[in-house]
């Protein structure tokens, strides 16, 4: 047997779930809310998107001195204790900032703190399950922990409105640090030479490795980063009833796909599984090429297969094909390559174009006909009247659970401009309805609109709708219109990247051969 781990521990299943219900309790709980939270205060659009970049960032950098760290020199579970109250400690700091610096320092030292414990409590459950091909079934312990997090943020702690949720995040991460003490000992495999671990590099001289390295970390680049960055302002630019509810279904299909993971693997083989993975990603995006809202719903259940096969899939394969003493690194490289780098760049190409193929009118400014930074005030909103009344709210967990627990009744969406201007409710507004509005104008958001501005945009977004001059008393602006106006060109948005994983995916299935010991085994009875 290997030294150090004679025999199995105790109840070593329970405890491993264990860690990764708190490993992800603690991300969960600032990973979404920390952009919403800079919003509130007041952070320009470049500083929200350095702070919602601190993950990828933190993956990128401390793999690379930490996380090798691991297989030479201390226990992994020694490791995960300081690493975790550092992070838990800056999380409570970062909740006592308001000002951007102070608050990215805080945020970036958590981030070089947690991001390595990813591949750390891999490592941990692979070295420790009595049958690896089980891992997905504690990893789904994740997934429930993250959810738990936004509950117990959203319900009881004012969500992303108060830094509340960063305490909360803070105090678990000291918790998780104290916990980790507590599970089976990990000592490190390799020798003390390769202080850097730069030996998992090595991998790389085998053509297959380096064909699956390539291909995986290539698709990432399309995968999670670019998906998160445009998923909600696509269901909001197009009208899609409860957005942010929508995304939920994302969480759910995780964990039921997570739960029948083993039974694919066993059946199927790694490379299959993966393959999968990468073919769920290239559908999901032609689904949300079309603007049809059961597409979309189909393309956000794919999340099962997309985040567990090729991810959950990719952890597995390096852990397979990594020696005994570069277990660790090999979690670190996949990390650093797939949540670290990829996540970044795909965060960074979504943005990127959503300036390229941006929204006709996506401010006043476009209303006008003047530069946007003459006139930068978003167009006042307009929500879909039957969003209240949609069975779809309830996948708002946050409102469900609230409502279950103080009785609350779903809260009025404050007047927007098809509540102050579609006096006869018919979906339309016409010019005569600008014309009864306040002499004043109207407030949406904390930007006021003037008499004028209402015309202009009246007759600009149904001019454009048309594309014909009408006599202003047939002139009348539609929600459809509205949300056309506003909406980028989302099908070239999803189409490329749809393409490119196509082709990485034949790249994969042609050029990467499966060893013997990772084709279809027996499931375990």
């Amino acid at each position: 047997m290997e030294s150090g781990v004679q025999t199995r521990p105790a109840f070593v299943r329970v405890r491993l779930s264990a860690m990764m219900f708190l490993e992800f309790f603690v991300w969960g709980g600032w990973g979404v809310a920390i952009t919403g939270y800079a919003a509130t205060l007041g952070f320009e659009g470049r500083h929200i998107g350095l702070l919602g970049a601190v993950p990828a960032i933190g993956a990128i950098v401390s793999p690379l001195f930490v996380g090798m760290i691991a297989d030479r020199l201390f226990p992994a579970q020694r490791i995960l204790c300081v690493l975790h109250v550092l992070g838990g400690i800056c999380l409570i700091l970062a909740g006592l900032q308001a000002s951007f610096p102070g608050m990215l320092v805080c945020m970036m030292a958590n981030g070089l703190c947690f991001m390595p414990t990813i591949a750390l409590v891999n490592s941990v459950a692979f070295r420790h399950l009595p049958d690896q091909s089980k891992f997905p079934r504690i990893a789904v312990l994740g997934s429930i922990g993250w959810i738990v997090a936004v509950l117990c943020a959203s319900v009881f702690l004012g969500g992303s409105l108060k830094p509340n949720f960063l305490f909360q995040s803070g105090v678990a991460g000291i918790l998780m640090g104290i916990y980790c003490l507590t599970l089976p000992h990990t000592p490190p495999r390799g020798a003390r030479g390769d202080v850097f671990g730069f030996g998992a590099l090595k991998l790389l001289r085998e053509t297959n490795f380096m064909v699956f390295v390539a291909c995986t970390f290539l698709v990432s680049l399309a995968a999670c980063g670019y998906f998160f960055t445009l998923q909600v302002p696509m269901l909001q630019q197009r009208g899609y009833p409860s957005p942010l509810a929508l995304t939920s279904l994302n969480q759910f299909a995780e964990i039921i796909f997570m739960f029948s993971m083993p039974w694919f693997v066993a059946r199927l083989g790694l490379k299959r599984v993966v393959a999968i993975g990468m073919t769920a990603w290239a559908v999901r995006y032609l689904c949300f090429s079309r603007p049809e809202f059961g597409a979309a719903l189909i393309g956000l259940v794919l999340h099962g297969f997309c985040y567990s096969f090729f991810y959950v899939g990719s952890y597995m394969y390096f852990d397979r094909r990594a020696p005994v003493e570069l277990k660790t690194s090999a979690q670190s490289l996949v990390t650093f390559l797939l949540v670290g780098v990829g996540m970044f760049v795909g965060s960074n190409a979504g943005g990127l174009m959503m300036e390229k193929f941006r929204a006709p009118a996506a401010t006043m400014a476009a209303v006008h006909g003047v530069d946007a930074s003459r006139d930068p005030r978003p167009l006042p909103p307009w929500d879909d009247p039957a969003a209240a009344a949609s069975a779809w709210r309830y996948l708002d967990l946050s409102g469900t659970v609230k409502s279950l627990l103080y009785g609350e009744e779903p809260q009025a969406v404050a007047p927007d401009l098809g509540a102050r201007l579609d006096t006869n409710r018919d979906g339309r507004i016409s010019l005569s309805e600008v014309a009864a509005a306040p002499p004043e104008g109207l407030t949406f958001g904390g930007h006021a609109y003037s008499h004028a501005d209402l015309v202009a945009l009246v007759k600009k977004l149904a001019a454009a709708e048309d594309g014909t001059e009408l006599p202003e008393d047939a002139i009348a602006l539609t929600r459809g219109a509205w949300l056309r106006a506003q909406s980028c060109d989302w099908r070239p948005i999803w189409l490329w990247p749809s393409f490119g994983v196509m082709a990485m995916l034949i790249v994969f299935l042609i050029a990467f051969r499966q060893r013997p010991s990772e084709y279809v085994q027996t499931p375990p009875a």
